[in-house]
């Protein structure tokens, strides 16, 4: 039976096996009478019912008992239980299961996590810190910082070499700059250009408030590809280089706003100046190796803060712990009823020397004639026409879902789960490397996008950061 990882992130509580990560699950419950819903279903309705929609479960995890009723449940752990519950259904999670934990959990919740899963159709036959996990095989230097962010807060694992194990030395958790409070901000920012340009406030509303609590991922992802936007007509100006166009329909109007760029960042600056005064604090010479998370890398202005203080940043990707667990599953395996949790781990080498082999690299970048441009979620795939007749197949943004005229839009960028997949609406036109294009099919490293009866060619790359 095939072996699994759940990392333990309420920020998407992740299901990986040798394929990747099978799904992310944030930690929200909505609980509104007999309709339970969990994960990403909960999340969109929770502005819609806030007094029912519960986030602080998996960051909470205790025994203490609610001081009102909800539904069946005593406390947070009977929500988190569910959850389980939930994942295990949705991708049928049974037999042996690695857990990769944040290093902010406590014993009396690493036990609690324990006792649930006991109880659960799968096994745990093994624990293992997330921050070790993340780190063994990136492990180059005597010591290294792993940064990630969860619904409430950010984690910082210190981790240093220590007669030739990898070792968790110490955890700092940074309470307030989880992703609940940087959106938070967020919108705030957002309403108050919406406001300003509008004279519409979002969140008076709690579906226009849900449509912007629901865009921000994408917008984000957006705004870090400003620096390749030159291929569109539609979005080739110094305008939608620096602003950006965020929609929200009301009453069956779309209202728009103009945000600058530069904006996002300086409104998430003071939660990166709290992460960085304590990672000086873990590193006050910022000799350290910077890993951080694929759900921080793309957040407006981090890597530039923490840039200030560390010359050494790597990215990690998606399926980072996931892959990094099942490599050395050997290490972490023990028996079901005697787990012990690994907070110290031997690299090994010729694991590094297989990493590259085992994990798939994504594609980064589409190439469109002779300009590149970032993958982003919800960029649109149309065919146009030119004056000469030529049939054109291009990508474009957000703010060019409207279809031009003589155009067709053909597909949409999905990003979910660390992965790009294509979503095409007409399976006769697109083809991906010649062959017609599936409902939704995963985007690799190398496929071409192209048009059938036409030469019209994208190909997706891979452009790799300096290390």
């Amino acid at each position: 039976m095939t072996l699994h990882v759940l990392e333990f992130n309420d920020a998407g509580i992740r299901v990986s096996d040798d394929s990747g990560v099978l799904v992310s699950s944030p930690g929200y419950a909505l609980v509104a009478g007999k309709r339970i819903e969990f994960g990403e279903n909960a999340r969109k309705q929770s502005r819609l019912n806030p007094l029912n929609c519960f986030n602080q479960f998996w960051h909470k995890l205790n025994l203490d008992p609610f001081a009102r009723p909800v539904a069946h449940y005593r406390h947070n752990a009977d929500i988190a239980f569910s959850h389980l519950q939930d994942l295990a259904s949705v991708t049928q999670l049974e037999g042996d299961v690695l857990l990769a934990v944040p290093g902010s959990f406590s014993r009396q919740q690493l036990a609690i996590l324990l006792g649930l899963i006991k109880q659960c159709s799968f096994r745990a036959v093994g624990v293992v810190d997330a921050g070790l996990a993340a780190a063994i095989d990136h492990a180059r230097s005597d010591s290294v910082i792993h940064a990630d962010i969860q619904l409430h807060q950010v984690v910082l694992s210190r981790l240093v070499r220590e007669s030739g194990d990898l070792v968790r030395e110490s955890v700092v958790q940074v309470p307030g700059s989880g992703w609940v409070n940087m959106s938070e901000s967020l919108m705030q920012l957002l309403t108050a250009a919406f406001i300003q340009q509008c004279r519409f406030n979002p969140q008076h509303n709690a579906q226009s408030e849900q449509m912007l609590l629901d865009g921000l991922p994408g917008w984000l992802r957006e705004s870090d590809a400003a620096d390749a936007l030159e291929n569109s007509a539609a979005t080739d100006s110094d305008e939608a280089r620096r602003n950006l166009l965020v929609n929200v329909s009301h009453n069956n109007t779309v209202h728009q706003a103009r945000v600058p760029r530069s904006s996002l960042a300086t409104r998430l600056q003071p939660f990166f100046q709290k992460v960085s005064e304590q990672l000086k604090l873990l590193d006050p010479e910022g000799k350290s190796r910077l890993l951080v998370s694929d759900r921080l890398q793309g957040l407006p202005g981090f890597a530039d803060e923490v840039g200030k203080h560390f010359s050494r940043i790597s990215v990690l990707s998606a399926d980072a712990v996931g892959g990094a667990c099942l490599r050395y599953h050997e290490e972490l395996k023990s028996s079901p009823d005697a787990v012990h949790f690994v907070t110290r781990l031997r690299p090994v080498e010729a694991a590094t020397a297989q990493a590259p082999q085992i994990v798939v690299e994504e594609p980064t970048h589409f190439l469109n004639g002779h300009h590149a441009r970032r993958l982003v979620d919800g960029l649109v795939i149309r065919r146009t026409k030119e004056s000469n007749g030529n049939v054109m197949l291009e990508i474009v943004g957000r703010g060019a879902r409207r279809t031009a005229e003589g155009s067709t839009v053909l597909g949409e960028i999905a990003f979910d789960s660390g992965h790009f997949s294509m979503r095409s609406t007409s399976s006769t036109d697109l083809l991906i490397n010649g062959v017609p294009a599936q409902p939704v099919q995963r985007l690799h490293l190398g496929e071409r996008i192209g048009l059938a009866n036409s030469t019209a060619t994208i190909e997706l790359i891979r452009v790799q950061d300096g290390d």
